[in-house]
């Protein structure tokens, strides 16, 4: 059981970038109505809220369809945590707020067509 779960630690992580990154994005087109470009911007990012948006979903059915389920516990000021439960099997995976920050900017990058880390460029 162990080594299935260890199987989708990659897609434990990327749910909880995308689900940031989706949260960064839209909080992000909300401070752009003072901007003279605002409606391009609008539309770039409503599209980009909705590609991420399909692939989040996308990724969330499939951990669901494998027993596994994720929710954010808490937070302070340098750790999130959360609590992922898998076929019974339960996990507290703590994250820096300054790494979840990292990743996030590394999914922007990928967006935008920049050179970007992955988890398996750390590794």
């Amino acid at each position: 059981m162990h080594k299935e779960f260890m199987k989708l630690s990659d897609d434990i992580h990327r749910y909880i970038v995308l689900e940031l990154f989706l949260k960064t994005l839209e909080r992000d087109r909300d401070c752009i109505s003072e901007l003279k470009m605002r409606d391009v911007l609008e539309e770039w990012y409503d599209s980009k809220i909705n590609e991420t948006f399909h692939e989040f979903k996308k990724l969330r059915d499939f951990l669901y369809k494998q027993g596994c389920k994720i929710e954010k516990q808490k937070s302070d000021d340098f750790m999130t945590y959360y609590f992922i439960l898998f076929r019974g099997y339960d996990e507290i995976r703590s994250y820096g707020n300054i790494a979840l920050r990292n990743w996030v900017s590394e999914e922007m990058k990928r967006i935008l067509g920049m050179k970007y880390l992955t988890p398996a460029d750390k590794k």
